[in-house]
Formats: structure tokens, sequence, C-alpha cells
């Protein structure tokens, strides 16, 4: 290795099991450092769903040693960036700072993952979730979506909702939030990950002496099979001046030698130029409409939707609708997939120039696949993406099962086949 050259990524599994992922660069000018903790919603027992998210706000009210006021200046302090979110799979704390403050963001970040989970702490988060519960409620673009995963995951653990429901959260107790903690947050479902400018030889030692009396066991997550059936549904709120529809079809999973197909066929579709573009929004049908692709570890899912007058409901369904035909009876042309696959290997090889960004893409990637992928080897697979690998995504014919939920004044879509109200 050269002074101008990262060096490649290295993998270290210490001996309490927490695992060390390290992507050190001597010329870069800051350093991004996350515990990337494969837990999530779809980790959690039905009647304690939200227990993850509300985990992840007590990791910041500090623990015995360091109080919260204390643990939020020193991440202040640092100067950079320090945040966490949850989501169905996972769960990731992270910040990032000067080189020669290294030391300090590791030992700060740490706090985080040893909680006192105080029950007076449990009571004022407890307020705070359940604000930002209804927050969302009053927004139907939310609102839209969290029907569809109801309607399409059913009893499924994936269909948990990231924050909880009122009810569960209102019932989590100080007990049961430490339960969980003690059962999800053992050292084999965590992993460190290190990128830019630090020493490893350093962070190895500092990391092994800080996690040495950490739990030393993790629950094993539960997968289970899936098989949505199509369905329309419709859910009234003459209140709103603007339909809101969402749909989802079966995806692939995040191993699935298809999985970056996926992505580029969401691009064409659904991307800023795509297809849902030029038949919905270029002819002022639709104010918004797009189509994405999740990735869970043993399935994914389609998801889009857009949003229009109401009026114009069973309309611009039909021409979405038409849409998804067309592409898997029809496929996609060779300069689609080009163009689609140089946009996302350029976002990729952006997204990774700073080291925070590379921070996201290395870890995401080694918590759902549990193996190391480079920033070359991700841009590689995606820009390698060729037109047969798309016309083998479509053979599977995902979007023959369609579920959709259809939010506002609705009646132009009540005589549609198999509709329900609710």
């Amino acid at each position: 290795m050269t002074l101008s050259e990262p060096a490649r990524p290295t993998l270290h599994t210490l001996l309490n099991g927490l695992r060390v992922l390290l992507a050190p660069d001597p010329l870069a000018q800051t350093v991004a450092m996350g515990y990337f903790v494969k837990t999530g919603a779809r980790d959690e027992g039905n009647a304690e769903m939200g227990a993850s998210h509300f985990l992840e706000h007590l990791m910041f009210k500090g623990n015995a040693d360091v109080g919260g006021a204390e643990l939020n200046a020193r991440l202040d302090s640092l100067g950079g960036h320090a945040n966490a979110f949850t989501s169905d799979e996972a769960t990731v704390y992270h910040a990032a700072s000067l080189p020669e403050q290294s030391g300090e963001l590791l030992a700060v970040l740490s706090v985080l993952l040893q909680p006192a989970l105080l029950p007076a702490d449990v009571e004022v988060e407890r307020g705070v979730i359940l604000e930002e519960i209804a927050m969302y409620a009053d927004q139907p673009e939310s609102r839209v979506f969290d029907a569809l995963r109801a309607a399409y995951w059913g009893e499924h653990r994936l269909g948990h909702q990231v924050l909880g429901t009122a009810q569960t959260v209102a019932s989590l107790t100080p007990e049961a939030l430490r339960r969980n903690f003690l059962a999800r947050y053992g050292t084999p479902a965590i992993t460190l990950v290190a990128t830019g400018q630090f020493g490893p030889e350093t962070v190895l030692a500092q990391v092994a002496q800080i996690s040495a009396d950490w739990p030393r066991t993790a629950q094993a997550r539960q997968t289970q099979p899936q098989r949505p059936v199509s369905a329309l549904h419709t859910v009234a709120d003459d209140t709103l001046g603007r339909l809101h529809v969402a749909l989802c079809s079966p995806g692939l999973s995040v191993s699935h030698p298809l999985r970056e197909a996926a992505a580029v066929l969401c691009e064409i579709v659904g991307g800023e130029n795509g297809r849902l573009y030029w038949a919905l929004l270029d002819t002022g049908l639709a104010d918004g409409a797009d189509l994405s692709h999740a990735e869970y570890q043993e399935t994914g899912v389609f998801e889009g939707g857009f949003s229009c007058d109401p009026a114009r409901g069973a309309e611009v369904l039909r021409l979405y609708r038409e849409v998804l035909e067309r592409l898997q009876d029809g496929g996609v042309t060779e300069a689609e997939v080009r163009r689609a696959s140089r946009k996302l290997a350029v976002s990729t090889l952006l997204r990774a120039e700073t080291p925070q960004g590379q921070l996201f893409g290395l870890g995401m990637e080694y918590l759902a696949l549990g193996r190391v992928v480079t920033v070359d080897e991700a841009v590689e697979q995606i820009a390698g993406v060729g037109v047969q690998d798309v016309a083998a995504l479509l053979a599977l014919r995902p979007f023959d099962v369609q579920v959709t939920v259809a939010l506002g004044q609705t009646q132009a879509l009540a005589e549609l086949e198999g509709s329900s109200q609710s």
C-alpha cells in the first residue's frame, strides 16, 4: 500500500465475538465509526412492537458512568455528525469527527452500547416516541404505507411498524426493554465499522478493552415465508384533498443473484426519468409516482405508489399497472439498462467519497450478507447488470401479484375488481 491508496477493508473477530471491520485511508480528512447491530423491528414480539426503536432512544441517556447530558455534550464536542437509526433488520449508531479525535470518538460511541435504561428515562422517551407516532399519523404518506405493510405482510414480522403503535409503546416496561437489550445486543450481533484516517491497531486494542464485559449471546432471527395474494384495499378519508395509493409486489432477498438487477429495474421504472414519470407526471395525471425495491434476509418487496386528484384515481391506477404489465411482457432496452446501471454506479461512488458515506455501505452490506463488499466491488456489480439480468428478473413475473392500498376520497376506486373498504 502506498500513501495514496486506502487499505482494503479487513475483518477481525474479537475473543468475545464482536466483529470489527476496518477500512483505513491515510489521506482521508475525517474518521467515521459506527456500531451496526443485527436487530430491528422484525426481531420483536408482537406485543413489544417498537422496542428496538425505543432502545435506540434510550442509548443516548447515558450509563452509570456517563450521564445523558455529559454523553450528548461529548458527542457534540467531537464537531462531527452523531446519530442513530432503526430499521426492520438493523439498528445503527454512528458518528464522525477529525482523525486526532478517533480515540474519543470510539470511547463516546461505545457508551451508547452500555445503557443504564433507567425507569425515569423510559418514561421521558415514551412521551417523545408517542409524539413521534402521532406526528406520522397525521401524514397521509405514512398512513398509506403503514396500511400497505399491514395488508401485504399480515402476521409476518416484516410487517411490524418500526416506531411501534401507541398501544405497544405505552405498554413497554423498563423490564421488557432491558430483556430485549440483553437478548438482542450480544456481541455476536454487533459489528464495529471504522473508515477514514485512524490507526487500525489502536482501534482494535481500544474496542477489545471497552467491550470485554459486554453480553456475549444474541437471539437467533426467526425467518418465515411470505405468499401474498393480490388485493385492493380502500381507506376512506374525505378530509384529504389528494388520493394516496401505495402497492407492493414480491421481490428478492438480499442474497439473491439478481439483487442488483432489481435496483436497475426500479431506476428504469421509478427514477427521475423513468417510465412512470413519462406516463403519469409528464402528462399531469399525478403529482408523484415511484417504484423501489426493499431487500430482507429471506425475501424482498417492490414498493411503489402515487398521489393524484381523487377523481383520476382509477385512471392513474390503471396506467400505473399498465406500465408494470408492459414491462413484464415487453422487457427493457439495452439503452435503458445502460443508463440506469451507470447512474446507480455513479451514485455508489459519490456516497463513498467521504468516510461517513463509505461507513454505511460497508456496514449495511456486511450486516446483510455476512461478508465484506468493497466500494469497487459494489460499483462493479451494479455497473455489470445487463439486459439479460433484468429479463431474468422479469421472467419471475413479480408484478403478477399486487397488494394495493388507497387512502383518501376513494369513491372512484370503489367499483374496481377485488376492492375492499376499510
